[in-house]
């Protein structure tokens, strides 16, 4: 009986919280509709990074123009904002007006690299062909062989040996 009254319990809180999921959703939609789309006011608008980027051409330092700014809304209304938040809307500035340009070489920006597991290549023709380079006489293949031959201690060459002659020892 007690199993059957909580599973009935689960089951209202699950349909509560999809209902207040859906209306909180509703609400976001309603809200960017009218412009509003949340989060923390920049510290650095449009026009104050027209005129530090002008100060900057001048060939002033950041830290000199970081002064010389004043935050017009949030929290920090009245006071200069930071030399790091500067230099963030400047490298956006320069990202965004790269991209408009005719040619983009690539991001200034270093972009996180997924890294996977052994083995997790994304192109299985590429792994296969570098398999059967690795394992089907390739010249390196071979002068690995000839080391061990020869009585090197490289393990490397000595597992790929090993893995040429089908496990063999």
């Amino acid at each position: 009986m007690g199993a059957m009254f909580f599973a009935v319990l689960a089951a209202a809180a699950q349909l509560d919280r999809n209902y207040i999921r859906e209306k909180t959703l509703e609400g976001q939609v309603t809200a960017a509709a009218k412009g509003n789309h949340g989060g923390r006011p920049k510290a650095i608008d449009d026009d104050m990074l027209t005129f530090a980027l002008a100060l900057k051409a001048k060939g002033i330092p950041v830290p000199g123009i970081a002064g010389k700014l004043t935050i017009k809304t949030g929290k920090n209304a009245g006071k200069a904002p930071s030399v790091a938040s500067l230099y963030r809307a400047l490298a956006e500035a320069e990202d965004a007006g790269a991209q408009t340009e005719a040619q983009v070489i690539g991001p200034r920006r270093p972009v996180r690299a997924r890294i996977t597991g052994p083995g997790g290549g994304t192109d299985p023709e590429l792994m296969e062909r570098l398999t059967r380079q690795a394992l089907d006489g390739d010249r390196v293949l071979d002068d690995l062989v000839r080391q061990t031959e020869d009585g090197t201690t490289d393990i490397v060459a000595q597992l790929l040996t090993r893995a040429r002659d089908g496990g063999t020892e």
